[in-house]
């Protein structure tokens, strides 16, 4: 019990990932749109000085009149070594 090794912290062992949540006042978004959603946001990661290391989650859930989209980006710093 005392002489147990330390674990790393979980956020030291977590993954990288940035979320992010819209609203689009509208009950339906075109394919191709999602799509161009996708690559632009892999494209601002890379201008922010991250690297896109994993598959870039988008799911559209309409409401109402309104559509949340929800994007899950595994990310890793640029400048990190790859693990």
């Amino acid at each position: 019990m005392f002489n147990k090794e330390k674990e790393e912290p979980t956020a030291v062992t977590a993954d990288d990932r940035l979320s992010l949540v819209l609203s689009y006042q509208r009950s339906d978004i075109d394919e191709k749109k999602l799509k161009l959603f996708q690559t632009k946001l892999i494209e601002l990661c890379d201008d922010f000085g991250y690297d896109v290391v994993g598959q870039v989650t988008i799911v559209p859930q309409s409401k109402e009149r309104t559509t949340i989209i929800n994007a899950s980006i595994p990310v890793r710093p640029k400048n990190q070594p790859k693990e």
